[in-house]
C-alpha cells in the first residue's frame, strides 16, 4: 500500500532564487494533514527534533518554523510561550561546539531557541541532566547491541522530527531515516554507528590544504610531506573531513563500513521509534525540508555540486516513505544522480531496503502536492 507523502512547493522563479522563504504556513497545514493537530495536549509534552547548524550560519532550522509546529501540535496556532511541546537536539561528533553541552546551548539561544523573545524551550536530550543513557532493545541485531539513546526521549509522547536535507557523506543525503537512527542517538550511540567507516585519502588529490585537520576533533589527520594522513586508529568516521575537502580528494572505503552503516542507521531508526512510542507506533510525524540547500550544502565548494536553491516541504507518518520522495525530487529538480548534487558517491539504497525490511516503512509513495 502506498505511503501518503505531502509535499508543499517553495520554488522561486528565475531571478529570484534567493529571496527568503517562509515554510512556516505550509508547516501548519502539514500537522493537520498528519493527523497530529492538538497532538500535544496530552500529559506528556511532544518532542520537536531540530537542528541548529554551525555557527555563522542561519539555522539549519529556523525557530519561527519549529513554532509553527509547536502552536499546530498546541491545536491552538502560534502561540507564546508555546505550549505541550519542546525543542531538543543531541550532541554532535563533529562540529565543533555542538559536541559539548553548554557550547550547544549556547549556540541555540544565539539562533533563536530557548530565549525570551522566541519563547521556545530547548534541551540537548543527552545532556548529564537528562539521566541515564536509554539502551535499547537490540535482541536479533547484534550490529547496534550497545546502541544508547538520548535519554529525553523518555519523557515524550511523541516526536516531530524536522530534517534539513542536507548531502550526507555515508547516506547520500540526511533526511527522516538519518535524522532518527543517528540524530536520536547519545553521542556515544553515535560514535557506535560510524566505528566502522574508514576514510582513505586519494593522495593525487590531496593539495595539502589543511582543512581537514581543521575540522577534525579527535586528531586522527596529520599534514605529511604536504599529503594528509588519517590515523585510522584514531578516526571515528564522522565524514567532517569529506564533507570539507574542497578536491574531493576524501572518501569512504565502501568495503569497510558504508553498507553496514547505512544497516545501523535503518536498526537504530526503529529502536529509536519503539523506546518513544512502542512497536508500530504512530505518534511520530516526519518533515523534510528541502530549504537553504545551497546554503548549508557543506564547505567543500570544489565539488561542482548541482545548485537547487529553495525546493520546498514534504512530510510523512512513513519515514521511508518520505526519503524515497526526497530522493526522487532531487533526482527530478536537478536532472542528474543523486552523487551530482551530494558531491558523494554513496546512496541511500541500503539505507531504505534495510528500513523497509525491518518494517518501518514502504518506499512506495503517493505524492499529495497542496
Amino acid at each position: 500500500m502506498a505511503a501518503d507523502v505531502y509535499f508543499h512547493s517553495l520554488e522561486m522563479p528565475p531571478g529570484q532564487e534567493f529571496v527568503p522563504v517562509d515554510p512556516g504556513p505550509c508547516l501548519t497545514q502539514m500537522v493537520d494533514k498528519l493527523g497530529l493537530t492538538g497532538a500535544s495536549r496530552r500529559a506528556s509534552p511532544w518532542g520537536l527534533k531540530v537542528q541548529v547548524g554551525e555557527k555563522g550560519l542561519p539555522p539549519a532550522i529556523d525557530p519561527a518554523w519549529a513554532r509553527a509546529v509547536v502552536g499546530a501540535l498546541a491545536g491552538s496556532g502560534i502561540s507564546d510561550p508555546p505550549r505541550g511541546a519542546v525543542c531538543f537536539d543531541t550532541l554532535s561528533i563533529t562540529t565543533g561546539g555542538l559536541d559539548k553541552v553548554d557550547t550547544h546551548l549556547e549556540m541555540a539561544k544565539v539562533k533563536g531557541y530557548g530565549s525570551k523573545g522566541q519563547g521556545l524551550p530547548f534541551l540537548v536530550a543527552d545532556g548529564p541532566d537528562e539521566g541515564e543513557p536509554l539502551v535499547v532493545d537490540a535482541t536479533g541485531d547484534p550490529d547496534i547491541s550497545q546502541l544508547t539513546l538520548a535519554p529525553a526521549l523518555k519523557g515524550f509522547a511523541g516526536l516531530c522530527l524536522l530534517a534539513p536535507v542536507r548531502p550526507h557523506p555515508h547516506a547520500g543525503f540526511q533526511g527522516a531515516l538519518v535524522n532518527m537512527g543517528v540524530g536520536l542517538a547519545d553521542r556515544a550511540g553515535k560514535l557506535l554507528l560510524h566505528e566502522d567507516i574508514r576514510p582513505k585519502v586519494n593522495t593525487p588529490l590531496c593539495a595539502g590544504c589543511g582543512s581537514c585537520l581543521a575540522v577534525c576533533l579527535f586528531d586522527a589527520i596529520e599534514i605529511t610531506a604536504g599529503r594528509a594522513m588519517i590515523d585510522s586508529q584514531k578516526c571515528t568516521g564522522c565524514g567532517e573531513c569529506m564533507n570539507v575537502c574542497f578536491m574531493a580528494g576524501i572518501s569512504a572505503e565502501e568495503k569497510a563500513g558504508i553498507p553496514l552503516f547505512q544497516k545501523k542507521v535503518a536498526a537504530a531508526a526503529l529502536a529509536a521509534r519503539d523506546s518513544v512510542g512502542g512497536s508500530g507506533s504512530d505518534r511520530f510525524g516526519y518533515f523534510n525540508l528541502l530549504v537553504r540547500l545551497d546554503r548549508h550544502a557543506g564547505r567543500a565548494k570544489g565539488r561542482g555540486r548541482t545548485r537547487l536553491g529553495d525546493v520546498g516541504v514534504l512530510a510523512s507518518r512513513d519515514p521511508v516513505a518520505l526519503d524515497r520522495a526526497t530522493w526522487d525530487l532531487i533526482v527530478d529538480r536537478s536532472g542528474s544522480p543523486l552523487d551530482v548534487w551530494s558531491g558523494f558517491q554513496q546512496e541511500p539504497g541500503p539505507l531504505l531496503d534495510h528500513a523497509e525490511n525491518l518494517g518501518l516503512g514502504s518506499q512506495t509513495f503517493r505524492l499529495v502536492e497542496f
